[in-house]
């Protein structure tokens, strides 16, 4: 029995000398050269020869790919996502210490004393590695990551380790590879992130088939690789490219496989995707690029070891992404590498917005600049989760909460979320969102992003069918780094921070306090934008919000109130139908919602309309251009 691809690592090996191992190993051709012919005889100084001078090409194929200074220790990327036992860290920074190792050593001179610590030699790294090895054991194998870590190492300077090491590496590598490979098809991976899914089922079968070309099994391997990667890829993607939004808190370490997996198959001139493949992960990218805001940062994704910007400029090269595309040229600015980035603006003529059901997120955006809004929302979970950035600035970002009671008695979520409405055009983008309550209501998020202006527009709609005490809180989470400011006479809420300033507006409440009149605006202690409203003995409530960052009216005299709609002459009760107009300035803003279907249009400040909600600007003349009319 030998050691190949395809079968199990019989345990008796794990005991076996090196000389009396890499004889076990199974060739896919006939042995030739110092590599093959070395392991067949025992040879470890031939074997060790011929494994060196392979490694030192393959170091040098690497590095003759274009982007190779950034792809070369790429896997480090991916360092954060597994739990940091102690032999994993321990490979970790061994693997860092040698990415930044020097190619010879040099003597130290006087003045080296003054610089940092310098790293370690590699006749240290040999013997680092050489122990770490020894705590791989049959009990305690070696896990998927540290086998891509390993390999990575062997790629890039396996050939400068001394030859006791290197063989142990290998034979390490490979028996690792192998028995991966052979219980892939087992493995459980129902509790496990979909990046690592990719990395384990994708990227180690792919990457390993490479570094071990010549042994029989590894073109099955190859095409095992690939197809996982290619049906993973397939599994979390809408056909148009847009992730689900599951996936978003790792959405950095799920791009970063596909990154090196690309990378990898231009080395080896192997084609990771074919052509329907590629052409959706173009589309992939270019979702992704539009929820990046100007300081390349990954909407509703903590940064983890590498920057959004350079990971999604590199992806988008390998993926040949038309460098003339509004995303390559968005990235291409990003990552300009001045200190201070000159402003830019680019031209063109599709919007960079986009919605998908099965996904559950929607990305709305007004321009591809360093200025521009960028609204996201996801509503994958028992809550949307938003992330607003205003002028290039983050406002808003995390879950969007909310609480009611009816007559006292508090009411949950009884079902999912789901996108009832989605609209693009050249004056906004809007989405609708809806979801079943307890006791018969549903709850109804309306969001809008304008084209042209510096707002946003967020609102919540209860709806019941019988008449009680209805009291909302709605909870938007503000990013951190905002100093408020209550405005002493008005509910109008002041969010400052370094280059933005918002002006928050409660359209539902009176725009003066009342002491008497329940409800209120504020960020509260958890920094979030608390909108309290109350409707007494109504079936149905209203809770609209402004939040404006416009420059020019920034200090502009706002005023808004509450608007009499009428039908068939008769004044509608608020909780069958509900305007607001909003005035900042000469600015003017109307908002009506139906929350019962008339029987014939309705009267809003002159306005007649069919329609279920309406928001629109005033123009100089009084009449109304509108943003959005829902049927």
């Amino acid at each position: 029995m030998s050691i190949e691809f395809g079968q199990a690592v019989p345990q008796q090996y794990w005991s076996l000398s090196d000389e009396e191992f890499l004889p076990a190993v199974g060739w896919a051709s006939k042995p030739r050269g110092d590599l093959m012919k070395g392991a067949q005889a025992g040879d470890l100084e031939r074997f060790g020869q011929g494994l060196a001078a392979g490694l030192k090409a393959i170091a040098k194929q690497k590095k003759q790919t274009r982007h190779s200074s950034e792809m070369m220790w790429s896997v480090l990327w991916s360092a954060e996502k597994v739990e940091d036992t102690g032999r994993t860290a321990d490979l970790i920074h061994l693997v860092e210490s040698a990415s930044t190792a020097p190619a010879k050593s040099k003597k130290a001179s006087p003045s080296s004393k003054k610089k940092k610590t310098p790293g370690l030699s590699w006749d240290e790294i040999s013997r680092l590695l050489f122990g770490w090895l020894e705590q791989v054991t049959l009990s305690e194998p070696m896990q998927p990551f540290e086998l891509l870590l390993l390999m990575e190492l062997l790629e890039n300077v396996g050939y400068r380790l001394a030859p006791a090491t290197l063989i142990s590496a290998w034979r390490a590598c490979l028996c690792a590879a192998v028995a991966h490979c052979f219980k892939l098809e087992e493995t459980d991976f129902s509790e496990t992130p979909d990046d690592q899914i990719l990395l384990v089922s994708g990227e180690v079968p792919w990457r390993a088939s490479f570094l071990f070309a010549g042994v029989a099994g590894a073109k099955n391997l190859r095409q095992l690789g690939q197809q996982n990667l290619r049906d993973g890829f397939f599994e979390r993607t809408d056909t148009d490219g847009t992730p689900h939004a599951d996936m978003l808190s790792r959405i950095d370490f799920w791009l970063a496989t596909m990154t090196r997996s690309l990378f990898i198959g231009q080395v080896w001139k192997k084609r990771l995707w074919d052509k329907e493949a590629l052409e959706r992960f173009q589309l992939t990218l270019q979702v992704l690029v539009a929820t990046s805001n100007a300081s390349g940062k990954l909407a509703l994704c903590p940064i983890h070891e590498i920057g959004h910007a350079e990971l999604l400029s590199l992806a988008a090269y390998f993926s040949g992404l038309s460098s003339r595309s509004a995303e390559r040229m968005y990235l291409k600015a990003l990552n300009s590498g001045k200190k201070k980035r000159s402003q830019f603006f680019i031209q063109t003529e599709d919007y960079a917005a986009n919605q998908s059901d099965w996904s559950a997120l929607a990305v709305m955006r007004n321009y591809w600049s360093d200025s521009s809004n960028l609204l996201m929302v996801t509503w994958n979970g028992d809550l949307p989760a938003v992330s607003l950035t205003a002028l290039g600035k983050q406002l808003l970002e995390g879950r969007w909460e909310f609480s009611l009671t009816v007559d006292g008695t508090e009411i949950s979520g009884d079902g999912e979320w789901s996108a009832v409405c989605w609209n693009s055009d050249e004056d906004a983008d809007y989405l609708e969102l809806q979801m079943d309550l307890e006791g018969g209501y549903t709850l109804d998020r309306q969001i809008l992003l304008p084209r042209n202006q510096h707002f946003v527009f967020l609102s919540d709609i209860v709806n019941g069918s019988e008449a009680a005490r209805l009291e909302y809180r709605s909870l938007l989470p503000v990013a951190s780094g905002f100093t408020d400011s209550v405005d002493e006479e008005t509910h109008e809420l002041s969010l400052k921070t370094k280059g933005l300033a918002a002006r928050v507006f409660p359209l539902g409440l009176p725009q003066d306090r009342d002491f008497f009149y329940p409800g209120s605006l504020s960020l509260n202690e958890r920094g979030q934008i608390e909108l309290h409203q109350v409707a007494a003995e109504s079936t149905a409530l209203y809770v609209p919000l402004v939040i404006d960052w416009e420059p020019d009216l920034k200090r502009k005299p706002a005023d808004w109130q509450s608007l009499t709609i009428s039908e068939a002459g008769k004044i509608s009760p608020r909780d069958v139908a509900s305007g607001h107009r909003l005035r900042i300035g000469k600015h003017q803003l109307l908002v009506y919602r139906s929350l019962k279907k008339g029987e014939v249009a309705r009267a809003v400040l002159g306005h007649h309309t069919s329609y279920e909600s309406v928001i629109g600007r005033f123009d100089s003349d009084g009449d109304l251009t509108p943003l959005l009319f829902v049927e």
